[in-house]
Formats: C-alpha cells, sequence, structure tokens
C-alpha cells in the first residue's frame, strides 16, 4: 500500500509542478483574468495567478519531502480551484489563452480527479500499515 501511495504521490507532485509552471507560460487558459471580470477585482490578475503558480510548485516539492503536508497543501489549492470553478470560473472554462477561445470542462474535470488523488495520497499517508 505504502509503494502505490509513494508513486501516486510522486505523480501528483509532478502534476502539481506541472501546473504551477503552466501559469507562467503566455499559452495557459486566462482563468484569472475571467475571475477578475466576473469578481471586478484588479489585483487578481496577475498577483493570484503568480501567488497560485508558487503555492502549487511548494506543494509539488513538498510531496516529494513530506508526503501528508503536501497532499494537504494540494488538497487546499485545488479545492480553490472547485471552489472558483463552481462559483466564478464556471464548468465550461477556455482552452487556449483567449477569452473567446473554445470551451471544454476539461480543467474542471482535472481539478476533481486531482483532488481525489490529493485525498487519496493525504489518507495513505497518514495510514500506518501493520
Amino acid at each position: 500500500m505504502q509503494t502505490i501511495v509513494k508513486w501516486v504521490g510522486w505523480a501528483l507532485a509532478l502534476f502539481m509542478i506541472m501546473m504551477g509552471v503552466m501559469k507562467f507560460l503566455p499559452m495557459s487558459p486566462p482563468i484569472f483574468q475571467i475571475i477578475e471580470i466576473n469578481t471586478g477585482l484588479d489585483f487578481i490578475n496577475p498577483a493570484f495567478k503568480y501567488l497560485t503558480s508558487l503555492l502549487e510548485i511548494v506543494a509539488g516539492v513538498l510531496l516529494f519531502i513530506n508526503r501528508p503536508k503536501g497532499a494537504l497543501l494540494s488538497l487546499i489549492i485545488i479545492g480553490g480551484a472547485i471552489v472558483a470553478h463552481l462559483t466564478v470560473l464556471g464548468i465550461q472554462t477556455p482552452t487556449g489563452p483567449e477569452l473567446d477561445s473554445a470551451t471544454s470542462p476539461m480543467l474542471f474535470i482535472m481539478a476533481i480527479m486531482s483532488f481525489a488523488v490529493a485525498a487519496f495520497v493525504w489518507w495513505g499517508s497518514r495510514v500506518k500499515t501493520a
């Protein structure tokens, strides 16, 4: 069981680092711009974009160092993404870097699946085997 949790934790770590790095690239979906438009809060983009990116990278690195804490930070970050999708972003988000790009539920589905994986890693890291 612990071997599975370790490998799944490493996969989650790489996923979190990848998602964090992608937000720094110009071709990332404009999700923070959509949040800024829908809430009217001018400081969301780029400040929260970079903060979220940094936290995702930290969670990924922490998953390698301290799996339960990294998984818990991942749960918090991904939980925030799910809440954002359900409140201000919507399930369908642009797939390209432009606001008028084709939309897809891909990011929402990825958030749900990665939340389940992070919950499994967090739970599995805390369970002691006999």
